[in-house]
This record gives C-alpha cells, structure tokens and sequence, in this order.
C-alpha cells in the first residue's frame, strides 16, 4: 500500500539521520580526548620537573646493551660514551650508540644514566677527539702517569667544545623519559700538568674550568640529573661542592672504598662533603671493578662484601643512586644480596628516594 511504503522511507531516513549524529558525536569525544599512554611507558618530564628515579644502576662496560643487560633489581644502566665517539670530527655529532640504548631500555621499563668519559686510564688511550690534539687548541691534550692522554680544559679552547657537546647532547636527549642522569667524570688530574700544554695549569683555573662544565650541563639538561664526579685534588674540593649545593648540581665518587683515610678525611675528603651534600643535590657514587677488591684505593686485597659496599653508600654517602660494575665473579654476588628476602623492595632499593631540595624536595635544614 502507498501509505506503508512512505511510512518506511520515513524510518529509514530518521534511522539513517540517528546513525550519522551518533559516528558525528562519538567523532568529537575522540578529537577532545588525548590518547592514553601505557601504563608501563615512562612519559616525557612536565615543564620545570626533573626526572627522578633513584636506585641501584648496574655500571655496564661501553658495549651496545644486550639483553643481559635489562638486570633485575636494577632500575637501568650507567654507561660510558667517549668524546671521540660522541664527536669523531668537528662539529659532527654521532649520537647513535645513546639512542640505541634508550630504545633498548625503554622497551624495558629501565632508565639510562650516561657519562660523558673525557679522561683515559690505559697507556695510550685518548678519550677525545683527533681534532683537539691540534694547533688550534695549543696541543689540547695531557699525557698522564700511565701514558694516557686527558683534555687540557683548564684551557677555554679546549673547554668551550667539551661546552659544546654538552649543549647538543641535551638539546638531543633531555626530554627523553628514559635518560635518569648524566654524569661528568672525576676531577683526578693524573700526571705532572704544570708543563704540559700552552695555559698554565693552577687550581683555581681547574676549579673554575671544572664549575663551567657543571654548569654548562645542567643547563642543558634542565630535567635531568646532572651529576659530577670529585676525588682528587682535594684543594678544589670544597669549591665544587659550594658551586655544586648552590646551582643544584649532584655529586659523588667515581669509586666506594669503605676505608680510606684520604676520601673519609673530615677536612679535606669528598666522602663528608657527599654527606653534607644528600637532600640538596642528588648524590651518586659508583663501584668500579677494583672496589670490589680492595678496601681503600691502592691498599691491600682486601675485598669488601657486597652487603659493606651497600650499607656505606646507604649510610655514610647517604647516596640516592649507586651504579654498581658488572665485573664477572663479583657483580653476580651484588645480585645474590639483591635476590635475598631481606633486601629492601622498595624502588630505590634502599637507597635515599626522597628528593633532594635542589629539584623539588624539602629544604633538610628545615
């Protein structure tokens, strides 16, 4: 009938019009709604906020990451990154390696903690760019006691392209969620300087050189930990550690030894000043592979057990991160004191998780 034929034309238009206000609705919700990150995913840090995750870091050696590496009971890795890697020529950066890492350890839930490694320990071995053993920067390097060859950053040539390479790594890689720190290596100066290089060495000059790498660092890193390394020579100490305290930079050791008189010194050693220094700035200290060996540098064999390493860095450095060596038949006993039921579970492990006054905690002498 004609009737019945209309009254269904009017059905499936009203049902035709309903569908297309329904998809138009949904449509808007899905446009006003951000898409929801995993809940696994780490996520990018909020303005003004410093990535914060403290903890026990194994200290792995400058190899890619393989799958080994993604350590239980660890929070991530530190490595080491050469300058000459970093910057095989002027101005040509090859930040690869870090990126590789970050995928990797993202993929993971684990955190990075980078070191920009400037200074060599073997004879022979030069942590820096071909280019800065040039003219233009009066030699640029210093050979060590060992035979080994340092930057001369006590010389503003040398010093402004370290600067430079801070300034482009954190433009690269301070919004990265899984990069947790960076670390500037310790301040020893091995070998007699005095003679080496066109800029005469002093203290005061090395304090000050050292101070403008802190702070080139964190400027670049704003939410990012930054943390530098002091051991030796203790005339600068107490400078590096009141820069430190008042712009916000962490510090700590490059080595735990639970015994020695030089780095425990109340007047002179970085062991009291770290101490001082937990719940300003973030403190890290790591174990290298002869820490596990020995009780103070250059001493005896005497090695600490995993459980001493820990209890000192907790207590006496009052450390909010330790990056421990993987050194084979030593690191597998640290796991061991992890693995045990009385170890703490707690993210930080143990360590101090609280944060620091510098980077948004409360002020410790309140």
């Amino acid at each position: 009938m004609k009737f019945r034929g209309n009254w269904r034309r009017l059905v499936n238009t009203l049902f035709r019009f309903a569908v297309l206000a329904l998809v138009g609705t949904l449509f808007a919700i899905a446009q006003a709604s951000p898409p929801t990150a995993p809940a696994s995913a780490a996520s990018a840090p909020s303005t003004g906020e410093v990535k914060w995750h403290p903890g026990h870091y194994a200290l792995v050696s400058p190899f890619i990451a393989q799958a080994d590496y993604a350590y239980k009971n660890f929070r991530g890795i530190q490595k080491f990154y050469n300058w000459r890697t970093l910057e095989p020529e002027k101005d040509r950066y090859d930040f690869s390696e870090i990126r590789s890492d970050l995928d990797f350890l993202g993929r993971r839930d684990k955190r990075l903690v980078i070191q920009i490694q400037t200074k060599a320990f073997q004879s022979g071995q030069n942590c820096c760019p071909p280019y800065i053993s040039g003219p233009e920067y009066g030699g640029g390097v210093y050979k060590t006691s060992v035979g080994a060859f340092n930057p001369i950053i006590w010389d503003d040539r040398v010093n402004e392209r370290l600067l430079a390479l801070y300034r482009e790594l954190g433009k690269q890689f301070d919004s990265e969620p899984n990069l947790e720190a960076v670390v500037i290596p310790e301040t020893a100066v091995t070998g007699n300087v005095k003679n080496q290089g066109e800029v005469p060495f002093s203290m005061d000059r090395y304090a000050q050189c050292v101070e403008a790498g802190m702070q080139a660092t964190k400027d670049a890193f704003p939410h990012t930990v930054v943390i530098q390394f002091y051991n030796l020579p203790v005339e600068i100490h107490q400078s590096l550690f009141d820069y430190a305290t008042a712009h916000g930079i962490g510090l700590g050791g490059p080595d735990v030894f639970i015994n020695d008189a030089l780095l425990m010194d109340p007047e002179k050693g970085s062991y009291p000043l770290d101490r001082r220094a937990s719940g300003i700035v973030p403190v890290g200290v790591a174990v290298q592979p002869g820490d596990y060996l020995v009780k103070t540098h250059g001493g005896p064999p005497d090695p600490p057990t995993p459980k001493e390493l820990y209890e000192f860095g907790r207590d006496q450095l009052r450390a909010n991160y330790m990056f421990w060596s993987t050194k084979s038949g030593c690191f597998e006993k640290v796991q061991a004191m992890m693995d045990d039921p009385s170890f703490p579970r707690d993210p930080a492990g143990g360590l101090s998780a609280a944060r620091p006054k510098s980077i948004g905690g409360p002020d410790p002498g309140k």
